[in-house]
């Protein structure tokens, strides 16, 4: 068996640029993602769809602009964990990257229920439980045994969703140019309709949304395998925050003029996508995005397994959850086998959201707007209180207002996120402070931290 405490003594190789950094955050976020909450909420938001990517790409760039502070001085991989620990309090930290976990913890659920809704679309006699169930067990036979999805294969999935959205981009304008649809490129009500703007509804699709930018998030994680990261971080993450939403704007523009009364006419809005091809005459698409999305959402989880069974084993490592569980290896395979079992199982409860792909995906975004909000604290916290020398209205707007109006828009989201999603993760919240307060005796103590290589 290979020298674990060797390999930890080795140092993560410097390899990374920009454009390979921008790369693995779009591949990380899944630009077919727009697709599959276009049913959704262009149903709740009565076709605005474009107008809540619009400002959950304004709030989002706020708070990648904060990434890049942060990473500037801690470029290290533990991302929010590390930023708040160090910035503004170790205890803080703690539990800032344990609402964080819920992301990772339940992004393979999300891409499994999502593979089992769209076969059950097409294959209805196959429960979508089932599916979650198979998908699941599959994804904790690959991570055991330890096996690698090449990165041929990533690239090929990747280059394929981009290819796909710029089609269906191009069949909308063509459809709309012949005369379907809203009949002109240029439509304002795509993207806001004063008769039927709904502040609750598109705020609560804006809140939800975020999660869909985690991709910058993913990036500062790659901070110790980047050459010259100082440098590179700021445009690699503000590259993926603004290239993606810049994606997700301008697709959902199209769909939405392609097909203008879609939020009144689409019939199941969790599989909403699908029927907008018959409409623009282009019945084949629907196959082709089967395909492409079902491809990219296993090969997403299985990666998602894979990376936060290893976080969890970090944590167990470092004693942080209980070792023995957390910390332990496969002899065999060696892989962390209790952590992508429990990963596992956790991925199945997406049989409870099969009627509700917006509950589940609601759940997601309570950790990662509370991530962000705290993100944008401990800019404020390092740059503005500790750092005292950094005033002149330059530094007052860069490390205070902006900070501020991040926090602030992400707290008006986090209030429009649905109450189920509050409650579970609240529940959530609730456990961590439960233990860490048994971790460290009453908060006596500072908890244990996470050992990141230099």
């Amino acid at each position: 068996m290979t020298d674990l405490n060797q390999q930890n003594e080795i140092k993560l190789k410097k390899t990374l640029s920009v454009p390979l950094l921008i790369g693995f955050g779009l591949a990380y976020l899944a630009p077919t993602v727009v697709f599959n909450y276009y049913g959704i909420w262009t149903v709740s938001t009565n076709g605005m769809y474009p107008l809540a990517l619009l400002i959950t790409t304004a709030i989002m760039t706020i708070t990648a602009y904060s990434y890049t502070r942060m990473c500037k001085i801690y470029p290290q991989a533990g991302s929010a964990y590390v930023y708040v620990n160090k910035s503004v309090q170790p205890h803080v930290g703690f539990l800032t990257g344990w609402v964080m976990l819920v992301d990772y913890l339940l992004l393979p659920m999300i891409c499994y229920l999502l593979i089992g809704i769209y076969v059950n679309e097409y294959v209805p006699g196959i429960p979508v439980w089932i599916l979650v169930i198979a998908l699941a067990a599959l994804g904790a036979v690959v991570n055991i045994i330890g096996a690698k999805t090449a990165s041929l294969v990533d690239t090929i999935i990747i280059i394929a969703q981009l290819a796909f959205t710029a089609v269906t981009i191009v069949l909308c304008g063509v459809y709309v140019c012949n005369g379907g649809g809203a009949g002109t490129l240029f439509s304002g009500d795509a993207v806001i309709n004063p008769e039927l703007f709904d502040f609750k509804a598109v705020f609560n699709a804006s809140a939800v949304l975020c999660v869909s930018f985690v991709g910058f998030d993913a990036v500062t994680t790659m901070a110790e395998e980047t050459k010259n990261p100082e440098k590179a971080m700021t445009p690699a993450i503000l590259g993926v925050c603004i290239g993606a939403g810049i994606i997700f704007f301008i697709t959902a523009y199209f769909l939405q003029i392609a097909w203008p009364n879609g939020a009144n006419e689409i019939v199941d809005p969790d599989t909403g996508i699908y029927e907008i091809f018959p409409v623009i005459g282009q019945d084949f698409m629907a196959d082709v995005f089967f395909v492409v999305d079902n491809f990219a959402s296993l090969v997403c989880a299985m990666a998602g397994m894979g990376a936060v069974s290893r976080l969890l084993y970090g944590m167990g490592r470092d004693n942080i959850l209980p070792k023995k569980v957390f910390g332990k290896l496969s002899p065999k395979f060696q892989t962390p086998i209790y952590n992508i079992l429990i990963v596992s199982v956790i991925a199945c409860t997406g049989i409870f959201y099969a009627d509700n792909l917006l509950g589940a995906a609601e759940l997601v975004s309570f950790g990662a707007i509370i991530g962000f909000i705290m993100v944008n604290f401990s800019v404020i916290m390092h740059y503005y209180k500790k750092e005292g020398r950094r005033k002149g209205l330059k530094n007052i707007v860069m490390y205070l207002i902006l900070p501020l109006i991040g926090m602030g828009t992400l707290i008006i989201a986090f209030f429009f996120l649905g109450t189920g999603a509050k409650i579970l993760g609240g529940i959530w919240l609730a456990i961590g402070i439960i233990y860490l307060a048994v971790k460290t005796k009453g908060f006596k103590e500072l908890p244990p931290e996470m050992e990141f290589d230099e």
